[in-house]
């Protein structure tokens, strides 16, 4: 397939064809939603690549199916399980992108992701460009962010010393390890994966990329919608994964500190991340001594490292607290009527008593959006559809632009202009009315 194969309307023979990698291991419960927001993509010049790390489930009765209708969808098929790093190695191998981009088989992506992130890459000259992570899926954490608590107000070129100090152990998504960046291929060069990590792949990945001076851009921009279920790997820690976490990282870090020997900043990173590692797998050593009930050595390594019974306990209030909120979560909650509109037409639009009004504003430019309000809208609706999908009242561009942030409805219909309707790019499911013309 030729760059020109895979555009759509309104796109020259100059617009970047962008890789798109994908692994997937038993993912059947997500991956179509998944691969549907790549292909449904403004920016149609794209590849997406998904190697499937030997499923047993119903991933490549789904995956054949849907690259049978959009042969911009290319298969790579694993023989055996390698974990997500190996899986991914394999679609870099295969891309041929000017750009790469990493989206999970879990987790979706705004229409306008690649588009947008491409025009901000170029505008500002980087070699990595991520976005803002949304959560939804879990009820406890829908509509949390990985940058809210930064308060961003300006695009934030990220250093490896603070890519590493935000990795402390249990950040979860305070950590940029979680980035699903773009990069660009020349900079990426023959840079790959850690196979040999389960956990911590991406992180391991970005130091590199770091530390061979890729400008890394981080933007404020919402539109990476991320799943919390419980069948991700990303927050299981154990003894043997620790192990390998350490070894990573000292693989990483005694080739920087001898490549830039100056840079304190850099290597009082490095020493407090392997303190945090270490200290965690301390940690996991006396639980795996408590399941296995052998007293003795649980009461040795209490007397040799007492600050563990802090972790301890903080890991058993925190059990409790999940407890409490997922006991309180499951009592279900009634689908509610979303309208979904620009700031002068939200309140005028026809909707059942009780309807959730949500003003959106289209977005010309990354450079130029208001990122505050552009989160709040992405948490509000990731919260709404992950206590019950809603029925969605969608009226014009803005319309569309919000449906882009809602990770799932129960039911959608969305009015546009006659121009916009024959251009726009809809989202399957959707109930699309035409408006009349004007004379």
């Amino acid at each position: 397939m030729t760059a020109e194969q895979s555009m759509g309307a309104g796109e020259s023979d100059c617009a970047p064809l962008v890789s798109v990698i994908m692994s997937n291991f038993n993912g059947a419960d997500y991956l179509e939603a998944a691969v549907i927001s790549v292909l449904g993509q403004s920016h149609r010049t794209i590849e997406l690549i998904v190697a499937d790390d030997a499923s047993q489930d119903d991933s490549l009765a789904i995956l054949r199916r849907l690259a049978a209708s959009d042969d911009r969808l290319k298969l790579i098929l694993q023989k055996s399980n390698t974990g997500p790093a190996g899986a991914r190695n394999a679609a870099l191998d295969a891309a041929r992108g000017v750009w790469v981009a990493i989206v999970d088989a879990d987790d979706l992506i705004h229409p306008r992701r690649i588009e947008r992130l491409l025009a901000a890459a170029e505008t500002l000259e980087a070699d990595v460009v991520a976005d803002d992570l949304v959560s939804f899926g879990s009820v406890e954490m829908a509509g949390r962010t990985l940058l809210e608590s930064r308060r961003l107000a300006e695009p934030l070129l990220l250093t490896a010393a603070e890519l590493i100090r935000s990795d402390t152990v249990n950040s979860g998504l305070g950590s940029f390890g979680y980035l699903k960046p773009m990069i660009r291929r020349d900079a990426l060069g023959p840079l790959r994966y850690d196979d040999s990590l389960r956990v911590g792949e991406d992180f391991d990945l970005y130091a590199r990329l770091l530390i061979c001076g890729a400008r890394f851009l981080v933007l404020p921009a919402p539109l990476y919608l991320y799943r919390r279920h419980g069948g991700s790997i990303s927050h299981r820690l154990s003894v043997p994964v620790l192990h390998r976490l350490l070894q990573a990282h000292d693989a990483v870090a005694g080739p920087a500190a001898q490549g830039q020997p100056g840079d304190s900043d850099l290597a009082g990173a490095f020493r407090a991340r392997r303190a945090a590692l270490s200290r965690a797998l301390r940690y996991e050593r006396l639980v795996r001594a408590i399941k296995t009930q052998k007293g003795m050595e649980v009461a040795r390594r209490v007397v040799r490292d007492p600050v563990l019974l802090v972790d301890l306990a903080a890991s058993l209030v925190d059990r409790l607290r999940r407890r409490r909120s997922k006991g309180a979560a499951t009592g279900g909650t009634e689908a509610q009527t979303l309208v979904l509109a620009a700031p002068d037409q939200v309140d005028l639009i026809a909707a059942p008593p009780g309807a959730v009004r949500c003003a959106v504003s289209v977005v010309a430019s990354l450079l130029d959006a208001d990122w505050a309000t552009q989160r709040s809208l992405a948490s509000t609706l990731a919260r709404l559809s992950s206590q019950a999908p809603p029925d969605v009242i969608a009226e014009g561009q803005a319309g569309l632009e919000g449906l882009g942030y809602l990770p799932e409805w129960r039911s959608a219909r969305l009015t546009l202009d006659p121009q916009t309707a024959r251009e726009a790019i809809i989202p399957p499911g959707v109930e699309v009315q035409v408006s009349a013309e004007l004379d």
